[in-house]
Order: C-alpha cells, then structure tokens, then sequence
C-alpha cells in the first residue's frame, strides 16, 4: 500500500488534477476554464497485474533494477491509450532509453494484436499509445526492451482490465 500511496504522490500536481476533475465530472459538477467549459477527463482504467521487473547491466555485471506497471486510459470511441509507469526514478537512468512491448488480448472478441513505444521520454514517462482494444475484458503482458543500458525483463508484466 506504501508504494502505491508514494506513486500517487510522485505524480504530482497533473494526476491531483486528474483526480479532482475526475471527482467533479463523477459528481456531475461543471467546471469553468476562463471563459468556456472544460472538456471531460479521459477516464481511467482500474488494471489489474503483476508489475514488469527487471534489471538493467553494464560492463561491471547488474547496474540496477526497475519495477514498471501498466496504466490504461479510455479513449475516444474503442481505443485505448496504454502506457508504462516505472516506479522511482527509473527514466532518469535505467529506462532512460528502453522500449515497452506490449502485446493485449480483448477476451470477448479474442482480438489481438501489440505495439512497442518508448517508456520513458526526456527523463519522465512517455505518454504511451493508443490502440484499438474494442470494448470488454482486455489481457496483457509487458516486455521492457533494452538499449544502450542494457535493460533486461526478469518477470513480464501481466494482468487485465475492462474497456
């Protein structure tokens, strides 16, 4: 519960603004933006799983490690946007430049289908892709895909969430 509590904190001022447009949208309150209306939050996926772990190398053996979990977002229409949130600070250093390769499953249709992206981009977690999941039961598995430092999954993230 404490690494999640320190995640929320770390996400700073966009993901407590995230959260408090989410409450006011969910409580059905409008809010004004200068003159005009904001549009709706994107709305979050809960996604359950097992975090991607890992470690990344250089010439000396083991440099570091990393944990990194999945985040999901609902889109426009069937499309979701996926991203991967490393936990600490790991974009600042060992996925500085790794790539995600995530390959998902829509249960109900059996759709399948992956994309590969930067985790990180300038020293903070990129803001993934979006794919077209369709709507139902959405698997998953992550693989972090190493560059220059080397990055190397030990345990692939897996797990599942509803679009």
């Amino acid at each position: 519960m404490t690494v999640i509590a320190s995640r929320l904190v770390s996400r700073g001022t966009t993901a407590r603004q995230s959260t408090l447009i989410a409450a006011a949208a969910a409580a059905g309150l409008t809010l004004s933006v200068g003159a005009g209306v904001a549009d709706a939050a994107p709305t979050p996926l809960r996604v359950d799983q097992a975090p991607n772990v890992g470690i990344t190398v250089d010439d000396n053996g083991i440099s570091g490690g990393f944990a990194a979990d999945l985040t999901a977002v609902a889109a426009d229409g069937e499309r979701t946007r996926l991203a991967l949130r490393p936990f600490a600070e790991a974009c600042a250093d060992s996925l500085a430049t790794a790539r995600v390769a995530i390959t998902w499953r829509n249960v109900n249709t059996n759709r399948t289908d992956d994309v590969t992206f930067p985790v990180c981009a300038a020293g903070k977690p990129s803001s993934g892709a979006v794919v077209s999941t369709g709507i139902g039961r959405i698997s998953f598995t992550t693989t972090i895909i190493g560059r220059a430092e080397q990055a190397f999954t030990i345990s692939p993230g897996t797990g599942w969430f509803i679009r």
